[in-house]
Order: C-alpha cells, then structure tokens, then sequence
C-alpha cells in the first residue's frame, strides 16, 4: 500500500471515529441517552461483580461469567475513553482532569500488567454525579423546550380567545341594538327597560311593539340556558312574535303562533318563557297572555300590590298546538306594571340567599310612584347592594310601564 492510500485510510478511520464520539458523546439524542446509560448500567454491573466474587464457594461457571463480564466493561469503558479524547477540543487537559484520570485508572492497569482492576473501577462510581448532571441538564433542557412550545401555544390562544371576545363583543353590540332603547310616545304613558347579561350574550328579551290603533305591545322573555345559543334563539323567538303581534290582536293567539313557529325551527330544543299584554293607552285596559313566565307586578296608585297570576300555557317552543289564555286587567291612573325575569328574583348574596319575589313587591311597593326609568334604577340597586360582591348566574331584565292619564 502507498503512502498515500495509507494517509487516505487513517483520514477515513480518523474521520470515522470522530463521527462516532460526536453521535454518542457530543451530539444531544437517542443515540447519546442510550451509550450513556449503558454506561452507567456497567458501572453499577462492574461494582456488583465485586461484591459477587467474593462469595465463597462460586462455582467455575460463575467464576468464567465474571471474567468474560470483565473484558466485556473494560472494552467498553476503553472505547468510551478513547472516543472522550477524540472528542474533547483540549486533549491533555481532558488526561488530566479528574474524571478523565478516574476513567484511566479504572481500565489502565488490565493493559500494562494484567492486574485485576476491578477495585480501581469502584472510583467510576464517581462519574455518577457526570451522569446524572447530565441528565439534569438534559432535562432542563427539554423542560425548556417544552416551556417555549407553551408559550407559544398560549400566546395563540390567547390571540384566538381575543378575537372571539372582540366579535362577541360585537355580537352583544347587536343584541343590544336590536331591542328597543326607548317607550313608544305615548300622551300619559311612559316606560323603561333595563337589561343585565350574566355573561357576554343574553338569553332575555324585552320588548316595546306599536299595534294598530295606537295600542302597544309590551313582551317580558326569558331564554333557557345562557351565552350564544340562548342569544340567538333569542333574537329568532323576538322576530317571530314581533311579527305575529301585528297579525294576532290577541295575546293568547299571538303566543300560539309563535310557539307553531318555534316547535318548528327549533335544533337545539330550547325554549322561551314570555309574558305579553297588549296596554290600551286611551281606556287603560291590559290584556296579557302568561307563557310559562313570573307574574309581572302591578302596583296601584294606592300603593297596594298585585300579581297578574291569572292561568297561562306553558314554556314556547316545548310542545305545539299549546293554547294560552287571555286575561284582562284595568289600569288606573297613578297604577305601574313591572315586568322582569327571574334574574331579579334568584339573584343570590354571597351566603347563596335568594333575593327573592318579597323583597321585589317591597321595593316596587315603597318606591313605585315615581317615573318608569327612576323604578328601574332604584329595582336594579337594590339587587345590585343586595347581591354584594357575589357573581351574576343569570341574566337580570326589568321593563316598568306607568299609567298617568288624567
């Protein structure tokens, strides 16, 4: 062989070795996780086979098993070695440092004298704290790794979750708009509404609808469940009987047809609670229909206080063909209406008490002279003091009509 063919394959060999000590020593992998616990796994192999040996009486079986497992750990605490200085930048310095002489003790006296080095490997037991820092660090590192792919992940969530809130935002915007923002004008007739969401879309409707003849339509209603599918079951239940309400001068038809209408568009299987009277603002009378809702309040001039508890149907959109009577009630000048839902009434303080329909007729009784806005207000912060610092569950919706013809 030439001299250059000789160079070209100690070059190969060299260029070989070096790929190997970097795969197993340098390069972070499954490759170097795998040679490093093979390593530590013959350490503890080799430092129990001492403790072996020194059983009396071990068969010659046993004797040959633990001198092949000898050959077998200095082979590979010798290549390990070998492929260290290959792969360390400063070779001597890698000699000389301590665990590179705790590493050429443990195998150098089986070459140079056949000695049994077998108590000499018990000081690798000190490369123990190499591995496991080690490990440490590679753990650290894959806790970092896995922080920053977190990171990143909440970050997008968290952009996501700000572009959902931005259009419910919007959405909420919309449901508001869509509800009327101020009573018909009517001579001697005033009214006021307030809506609380409990969370971004609201499952309650009210409602003030101009009828033929100067009459006008008042709706109280109460969504089952809460958020968006109760916002738009919602607005697809106040469209119908908006419509209807032109139709059907009749609060107990109107109702009927709009629970057809929603028995039959109705996927998800909600239903709406309604309460809807028809006011008379020139002779004073009520009629109303109850679907399944809380009896609004009706306060005398007198400061006496009734409930419209007259019979009702049940809850729209459940069952068809369900049929709701009609009931009427004469107002007095002086007299106001209070609608609202049970968000009023269930509204809870911090030790889960109930605010309660008593506290409402209470409040309506002592304090339901005034204007239709100023009853609403005065309504909402008495729950609002009542509740405290105790989270909303349900929506909060109040409608107030006053009667002050002469």
């Amino acid at each position: 062989m030439s001299v250059a063919a000789a160079r070209r394959a100690t070059q190969a060999v060299t260029a070989s070795v070096r790929a190997l000590a970097e795969l197993l020593l340098l390069r972070p992998g499954p490759y170097a996780r795998a040679f490093e616990n093979l390593i530590l796994a013959l350490i503890v192999l080799s430092v129990a086979s001492i403790g072996v040996e020194v059983i009396p009486g071990l068969p010659d079986w046993a004797r040959r098993a633990l001198r092949i497992e000898e050959l077998v750990v200095v082979a590979v605490f010798s290549l390990e070695y070998l492929l260290r200085i290959v792969a360390a930048r400063e070779k001597v310095a890698f000699i000389l440092s301590f665990h590179g002489l705790v590493d050429l003790l443990a195998i150098a006296p089986f070459f140079l004298a056949g000695l049994d080095a077998r108590w000499l490997r018990v000081l690798r037991l000190l490369r123990l704290l190499r591995v496991l820092k080690l490990q440490t660090h590679i753990l650290e590192n894959t806790v970092a790794e896995r922080t920053r792919e977190l990171a990143d992940k909440n970050a997008s969530l968290e952009q996501a979750q700000a572009q959902i809130k931005a259009e419910l935002d919007v959405a909420r915007a919309l449901q508001i708009a869509i509800l009327p923002a101020t009573f018909p004008a009517k001579p001697g007739c005033d009214g006021a509404a307030r809506m609380i969401p409990a969370t971004t879309m609201c499952g309650d409707f009210y409602d003030f609808i101009e009828l033929p003849d100067g009459r006008i339509g008042l709706v109280m209603a109460d969504v089952s469940g809460h958020g968006v599918p109760a916002a738009f079951f919602m607005a697809v239940a106040r469209t119908n009987l908006r419509d209807l309400a032109a139709l059907y001068t009749d609060p107990g038809a109107c109702l009927a047809h709009t629970n057809q209408t929603l028995c039959a568009q109705n996927p998800m299987d909600l239903f709406v609670t309604v309460f809807y009277c028809v006011f008379d603002p020139t002779t004073g009378v009520l009629r109303y229909a109850n679907g399944g809702h809380n009896p609004p309040y009706l306060r005398r001039a007198d400061g006496s206080v009734e409930a419209l508890n007259g019979a009702g149907g049940l809850v729209l959109g459940a069952i068809p063909d369900v049929e709701f009577p009609d009931h009427t009630v004469p107002l007095r000048p002086g007299d106001r209406l209070v609608l609202y839902t049970d968000g009023v009434t269930e509204a809870c303080n911090p030790a889960d008490e109930a605010y309660g329909a008593e506290r409402l007729m209470a409040e309506v009784q002592a304090h339901g002279d005034g204007a239709a806005g100023a009853i609403v207000e005065r309504i909402c912060q008495s729950v609002t003091a009542f509740v405290g610092n105790a989270a909303q569950f349900d929506d909060i919706t109040l409608t107030v009509l006053a009667w002050d013809a002469h």
